[in-house]
This record gives C-alpha cells, sequence and structure tokens, in this order.
C-alpha cells in the first residue's frame, strides 16, 4: 500500500474585523491560476450564511494555504468570505429577509458581528520541492463536493498541455473578437482546439469527444511530453482563422470557432492547391453562416431563395450543434461544412506522395529509352527526376505515370522555372 501523504496542518482563527483588515491589505488572495474568481453562490446561500453568523452558528471550518508572499490562498471557503465582504460592504440584497445591512448597524451589534471568529485549518505542502502542484490537488478534491465547471477544471491542471493552451490563449488574437470575456473560458476553447490538432484522424473521420472527462485524460496524456509542431500547427490555423475571418469572428460562439478551426485544419493538410484558401474560406465562412441564420431551427419551410436538401442540410447543422462536444456531433458538423465547402468552391485534394519512387522512375526511364522528355538526351538514371505533368497543386498524381515524365534534375529545373513565367514547356515524345 502507498504511504499516504499528510501536509503540515496549523489550526488558527481570526474574526471578521481581522478579516476585513486581511482583506483591505491584500493578505487573502485569489489565485486565478486554479481558483474561479467569479460569485458563483445563489441569494438564498448568501442570506443563510449571514443568518448563521447572527444566530452564533458554525459555518464551517476553512482551509488555508499561506503562500510565499504571506497572503493566504483559500482552498476551502472562498464563497462564504465573498458573501461576507459583500453583506459588509451592502452588497447583498436583504428586502423581506429580516437581516440589517452591515451600514445600519448599532455600535454594540456591529462589534458583536465583527466579533465572530472564523476557524481555518492552514496547510503546508508535505513536499517543499513541489509546493504548488501539492496545493492545487489538495484545491482540486476538496473541491469534489461542489465540482468546478469545465472551464475551471481544466485551468486548474498542471503540465505541458495546460502550458501550451494558456500560451495560444494569450498569444491568438482570435479571442479579441470574440464576446465571451470570461478568461477560463476562452482558455477552454484553446484546450479544445489544441485537442483537435493532437486527436483528430482526418484519413479515418474520427474526432475526440470535448466533454470535462475527455479533456482531463487528454491534459494528463499531454502533461509531461507533447509535440511542439502540432502545437505550431494549431497556432497557424488560428492565425490563418484570423486573417480569413477577422471582424466575422465578432458573432462567433466558442462552437461555431470549434466546427471552422476543424474545416480549416482538414483543408490546409489536404489541399493541393492553397494558395487562395485565406479568401475562398473567407467567403464561404460569409456564406455558410448567413444561410445558417436566414432561418430557425423551429420552421417548417426553407427561406424563399433556398432549396428543400439545403434546408434541410443546414437544419441538421443546427441540431447537431446543440451537442456540441460529443465526437458524432463534431463528424456530422465537419462533413456538413466539407460537403457546403465543396458545393461553393472546387476542392483539389493533394497526393499524400509528392515525389516519385525508385520504381515508378525506373518504369519511366525504360519507357523514354532511358532519354530525357525536356531535352531528349541520355539521362544518368541516378540523377533523375520525376515530373507531374498535370500539376502536383493542380491535384496531379504521383502514381499517373501517364502524365508523368522522367528528366534530368537540371532540365526539371528550368521546366519549372518556365513554368513560373507563364510560358507551356513543351516535352518531347520518345
Amino acid at each position: 500500500m502507498l504511504k499516504q501523504t499528510v501536509p503540515h496542518i496549523r489550526q488558527g482563527k481570526f474574526n471578521i474585523k481581522e478579516l476585513q483588515g486581511l482583506l483591505a491589505n491584500g493578505q487573502i488572495f485569489i489565485n486565478p491560476e486554479y481558483q474561479r474568481s467569479d460569485d458563483v453562490w445563489s441569494q438564498t446561500q448568501k442570506i443563510e450564511l449571514i443568518r448563521s453568523i447572527y444566530t452564533c452558528y458554525s459555518i464551517g471550518v476553512f482551509v488555508l494555504y499561506k503562500n510565499d508572499k504571506s497572503q493566504y490562498e483559500i482552498l476551502d471557503g472562498q464563497q462564504r468570505i465573498r458573501t461576507i465582504k459583500k453583506y459588509i460592504e451592502d452588497g447583498i440584497n436583504l428586502l423581506d429577509t429580516g437581516l440589517p445591512y452591515y451600514s445600519t448597524l448599532s455600535d454594540a451589534d456591529r462589534t458583536s458581528f465583527d466579533d465572530y471568529f472564523l476557524y481555518y485549518l492552514e496547510l503546508t505542502s508535505h513536499d517543499p520541492n513541489n509546493k504548488e502542484e501539492d496545493i492545487v490537488q489538495t484545491f482540486l478534491r476538496l473541491q469534489e463536493g461542489t465540482p468546478l465547471n469545465k472551464a475551471e477544471k481544466l485551468n486548474a491542471q498542471r503540465g505541458k498541455f495546460k502550458d501550451a493552451f494558456r500560451s495560444i490563449r494569450e498569444k491568438s488574437p482570435i479571442f479579441n473578437y470574440l464576446k465571451n470575456n470570461k478568461r477560463f473560458r476562452f482558455r477552454q476553447l484553446a484546450a479544445e482546439l489544441l485537442t483537435l490538432e493532437f486527436e483528430t484522424d482526418f484519413d479515418n473521420l474520427i474526432f475526440p469527444s470535448l466533454d470535462k472527462s475527455s479533456m482531463l485524460k487528454i491534459v494528463k496524456k499531454y502533461e509531461t511530453v507533447i509535440s511542439k509542431s502540432k502545437i505550431q500547427q494549431c497556432e497557424k490555423n488560428l492565425e490563418f482563422l484570423h486573417n480569413s475571418l477577422n471582424y466575422l469572428l465578432t458573432g462567433f460562439k466558442p462552437g461555431e470557432v470549434i466546427s471552422f478551426y476543424l474545416l480549416l485544419s482538414y483543408l490546409r493538410k489536404k489541399l493541393a492547391d492553397k494558395s487562395n484558401l485565406i479568401d475562398e474560406f473567407a467567403e464561404f465562412a460569409a456564406e455558410f453562416l448567413k444561410n445558417l441564420f436566414s432561418f430557425s431551427m423551429y420552421d417548417d419551410e426553407p427561406p424563399s431563395d433556398m432549396s428543400d436538401d439545403i434546408f434541410k442540410k443546414y437544419g441538421s447543422y443546427k441540431q447537431q450543434a446543440k451537442l456540441m462536444t460529443s465526437s458524432s456531433s463534431l463528424k456530422n458538423r465537419f462533413e456538413i461544412l466539407y460537403e457546403e465547402y465543396k458545393r461553393l468552391h472546387q476542392v483539389i485534394i493533394a497526393d499524400p506522395k509528392r515525389l516519385h519512387d525508385a520504381e515508378q522512375k525506373r518504369i519511366l526511364f525504360f519507357r523514354q529509352k532511358g532519354k530525357c522528355r525536356y531535352c531528349g538526351k541520355p539521362i544518368d538514371f541516378s540523377k533523375s527526376s520525376g515530373h507531374h505533368i498535370i500539376a502536383y497543386s493542380a491535384g496531379g498524381k504521383t502514381d499517373d505515370l501517364e502524365h508523368s515524365a522522367l528528366l534530368h534534375e537540371l532540365c526539371h529545373q528550368k521546366l519549372e522555372k518556365q513554368i513560373l513565367k507563364g510560358i507551356e514547356p513543351k516535352l518531347i515524345e520518345l
């Protein structure tokens, strides 16, 4: 059996008057790296807490961690302290509660309220060399009774994947366009996009699930070892989205960013010619979103300028978008987007095999009787180069030997320069 890790614990207390001083001096610290920064308690919970103080009932024991700056990080009890602070500032609506506002208390009643003691346990990490991780894990386990939401729990993790999605959130300009200004939600979106880049199999159309438990497993999977090239690919895709969509992003919700990111990632990986992709993707996004929002998902009839088939397709997309994080929803939305992209723009998928292999070149070599089809002179096979007569960027296939030629390496370079100048090269029939 593993040895139990036991932190050092010190018991302590301070009254509400002392709490006010700690708050004023910044000695009560909400650590944004793992703690939620907003007020999540209901009005009823707040009223009952204040009522408990007035009736001298216990409001439970707080769990604190004193950091290197001698600040108290609240591992358990943050909402209770927020509520007490709000009450002192007259920030809670007490209408019909029978409770007095703090500002209306007599000196005697205020002294009585201020003398209420808050009892706490102060934890010190059992491992001084890894104390930050230790405290975060303690915090996570204390919150299991009132679970953190997905964004908060992802943000409370540690490791290289967390560092990567936090960096993406801070560096990518697309987040400046989105309307939701909650930092943790944007970090969640960055984590979801990074997960898509790491875990999607476009060849077999297999997509990861983005629910909370699956995402936490992904963070753990890439906690210590992570692909820098895939991080860079994600960053490039987001840069591309920004350059292509720009102001359109101001109307996006996170789910729409996810869908369009998937399509863009696929196109950037698979298209033979990406030279016009920024403009074409912008045109497609504008048209798709116009069609998508031209009717309600509850409408039975399509708009006057939309066919029944297109209406059903966009209606299906709306339905799938409600499922949001499931792998099947991601796949269905991707397929609808891709089908629409192909309807509006020509799509030529690149041959995954860019260069002719030795056997293909041997076939061409003997078919051409050992001569170059550019200059007609004999070729040293070891210095030969395969050429796509139908340009690779236009969808030419490497295994299409009827539209391939074998050239001297130098002749191939001359031919490519002619093509770049707009000159149609002439090949010799041998």
